[in-house]
């Protein structure tokens, strides 16, 4: 995990903790803990793009270690509150998580968040907190990320490209959903082939007109076996169909062209590829 800690300044009056709780929970946090409890622990998982990050209000009493206390540093008191972001994910959810962070921050614009992994030196001393920059905790990730990855190849890979189209369209399909109600927008998902990952959606139905995700594949289910489909058989069959304004998909019409390749192309076996969940897959 990628671990942000946070100080405010001494001189000021210690933030409430009701406040804290208050301000994460505005933002979609779900505590796994009831309010009033000494450690809360919780969750943000983002509905449209399946970004994820991890909260710790309070601190647990076993993880407490008197003989090493935090570092201090002059000014600076620390609140009882870290945001963790995983490593083990796609860049864009890294982008998702520290946009989480941002919001925290205007709710308590007077909170400074400090970078476990990233130290700031003047005259050869650490100088603690500072303003929050997103561009610098972005890199800080990704230089841990890859430290996290160096050497495992049990991890799929998604191609960045496709995985930044992939995170357009979960961000946008339901604007596009409520644009396009006559459309059937499914859901962007990741397949693993082995160390490499595929983007898909499913098409079950071609009775139905189809906004197609920017995606490589597409899962078709038939009684004698599922299969994958390679998209761009699909958009040349549906004569180069055209953008939707949302996601980057394509407006698929009914056609009899599109219902005959559902039926009768030649598909590559599902049971090539195993499902991966967000989180266990990178890019």
């Amino acid at each position: 995990m990628s671990t942000f800690l946070f100080y405010e300044e001494d001189a000021g009056a210690p933030t409430h903790r009701d406040d804290i709780e208050q301000a994460l929970s505005n933002l979609g946090i779900a505590f796994s803990a009831p309010a009033g409890a000494r450690y809360r622990p919780g969750t943000w998982d983002d509905a449209a793009t399946g970004a994820r990050a991890i909260i710790d209000v309070g601190e647990p009493a076993m993880e407490r270690d008197e003989m090493h206390p935090p570092t201090a540093y002059a000014g600076w008191r620390p609140v009882a509150v870290h945001i963790q972001i995983p490593l083990l994910a796609a860049h864009w959810q890294a982008v998702e998580g520290l946009r989480l962070l941002e919001r925290f921050l205007a709710a308590l614009p007077h909170l400074v968040p400090l970078d476990c992994e990233d130290t700031r030196r003047n005259d050869g001393a650490d100088t603690g907190p500072f303003p929050f920059d997103r561009l610098r905790a972005l890199a800080s990730w990704e230089r841990q990320h890859a430290a996290h990855l160096q050497g495992r190849t049990d991890i799929a890979v998604l191609d960045r490209r496709a995985s930044l189209a992939l995170w357009r369209y979960r961000r946008e399909r339901a604007a596009g959903q409520v644009a396009r109600p006559d459309l059937y927008w499914p859901e962007a998902l990741v397949l693993a082939d082995g160390s490499q990952a595929v983007s898909v959606a499913v098409w079950a139905d071609p009775s139905r007109a189809l906004a197609l995700p920017p995606v490589g594949y597409v899962v078709i289910p038939r009684v004698e076996g599922s299969g994958l489909l390679p998209s761009d058989e699909v958009l040349t069959a549906a004569g180069e169909p055209a953008w939707l304004t949302q996601g980057l998909a394509r407006d698929l019409p009914v056609s009899p062209g599109l219902s005959a390749l559902h039926q009768g192309a030649r598909l590559v076996p599902a049971a090539r590829f195993a499902t991966v969940r967000d989180g266990d897959w990178v890019d």
